[in-house]
């Protein structure tokens, strides 16, 4: 088993689960019922056991594992938490895990690490386990909301967010690599491109076409070969806006859509890159206002407020936050900006 997602087997093409349905016999599924609806008139015999996913806290988890039937396989179907919590379980019971994304809206369809929603805090699990292989049915996903699959595009142009907070950390003669143009450079036509090729495949209705569906997902696995990657540079907010949400608030929204939030919270806050941030999001026609993607301004700032509590909690990085504070001000200029 090769946790490095870049050697993964992923498959792409129309009536996928169809073509591979007589694989299924004997396996739980592990999914959502919106996500089970999309895959089960595909199936040719009966799923073992179906169970609806209810995130990944600690106290679920610790009864879902035991709970469950024997079977040959796990198959996990539908966004990330499903993903995430079918590793889980494939791990634990040792299955052999097949993974069937139902969006292309988060990097978990190519990460074997998962986080766990501990009662005071998450604990990340780096080794799980690795799929037989992913099917990415273009029906199946071309079948939910288009705004969910274009979330997933936040996942690159989050790259841009990391450059920033890095010059912002070199400006402030913070600890950190050096400043390197080239590696920023290559960051930069990364996004573009990857964006440029998203756009041209969509449809009238802002739906991906089979292109753009193969980059939303590949853009999490091509991540790990920027030369920005062994830097960890972490100091960015875009992921960590996201996870702090949902622990100061207790629940989870979509993913990209947080983190293009984030993203723009980041680049704003550090002072580079926000129009084109924005720019690139909006030409993907990736949601990020609050009252689009179900958050108020307020939740958003008490979430802020708790930033460098939380990574500390959780021993990430020092982020913005460790160093500055946010006063009414710049809050109210900061969220006009993202609103404009």
């Amino acid at each position: 088993m090769v946790l490095d997602s870049r050697q993964w087997d992923a498959r792409y093409g129309w009536d996928l689960i169809s073509q591979h349905a007589e694989y299924f016999k004997d396996s739980i599924f592990l999914s959502s019922p919106s996500a089970m609806a999309a895959v089960e008139p595909h199936l040719v015999f009966p799923p073992t056991h179906v169970e609806f996913q209810k995130g990944m806290k600690e106290n679920y988890l610790d009864q879902l594992v035991p709970s469950l039937p024997k079977a040959q396989k796990l198959i996990a179907v539908g966004g990330g938490n499903a993903l995430d919590v079918g590793k889980y379980v494939a791990w634990k019971n040792n299955l052999p895990l097949i993974m069937i994304p139902t969006i292309v809206s988060t990097g978990a369809v190519f990460q074997s690490p998962i986080a766990i929603r501990r009662s005071d805090r998450f604990e990340w699990l780096m080794k799980t386990v690795a799929p037989e292989f992913l099917l990415f049915d273009f029906g199946t996903i071309r079948r939910a909301p288009a705004h969910l699959n274009s979330s997933g595009m936040a996942e690159c142009i989050c790259h841009l967010s990391q450059l920033a907070a890095w010059r912002w950390w070199v400006d402030q003669n913070l600890e950190a690599p050096d400043w390197d143009e080239k590696v920023a450079d290559e960051v930069m036509l990364w996004v573009h491109t990857r964006v440029d090729d998203f756009c041209s495949s969509l449809d009238d209705e802002g739906q991906p076409r089979e292109v753009g569906i193969k980059i939303a997902a590949e853009i999490n696995r091509e991540r790990y070969d920027l030369q920005l990657f062994p830097l960890q540079v972490g100091h960015s907010l875009d992921h960590a806006f996201c996870i702090t949400f949902e622990w100061v608030h207790g629940r989870e929204l979509f993913h990209g859509e947080m983190v293009a939030l984030g993203s723009l919270i980041n680049c704003f806050l550090y002072g580079w890159g926000f129009e084109e941030t924005k720019s690139l999001l909006n030409k993907c026609r990736t949601r990020y206002r609050p009252a689009d993607i179900g958050c108020t301004e307020k939740e958003v700032l008490d979430t802020l407020q708790e930033l460098a509590t939380f990574s500390d909690l959780i021993s990430h990085p020092q982020n913005y936050f460790h160093y500055r504070d946010i006063d009414h001000e710049t809050f109210e200029n900061m969220m006009a900006a993202i609103k404009m």
